[in-house]
């Protein structure tokens, strides 16, 4: 049968806290960092239809927030595009 050294460590509850709060605010820490939205989607440009597909409602829908500065507009000549970061701010502040 193997053996095996068991090491006592005194420490305070306070300390013990400490320990397991650090642990905790690093793991919240990487989950957050892993899911930021990536560069690329912060200057992504989507077309009307493309952000329709995305956001899953009707053009009115789209063309009344775009109005109502609900979900701000780029114009290109005579074209009209979103950008996806901020249709994801969007999403997330729910305002």
């Amino acid at each position: 049968m193997k053996s095996t050294q068991l090491h006592v460590i005194e420490t305070t509850p306070e300390e013990l806290t400490d320990n397991i709060l650090i642990g905790v605010d690093s793991k919240l820490k990487e989950f957050f960092d892993k899911y930021q939205p990536s560069k690329k989607d912060e200057v992504e440009l989507l077309t009307v239809d493309e952000t329709l597909k995305r956001l899953k409602c009707s053009k009115q829908a789209l063309w009344n927030w775009r109005k109502n500065g609900v979900l701000p507009s780029y114009r290109l000549g005579n074209r009209v595009y979103y950008k996806m970061s901020d249709i994801l701010a969007k999403l997330v502040k729910q305002e």
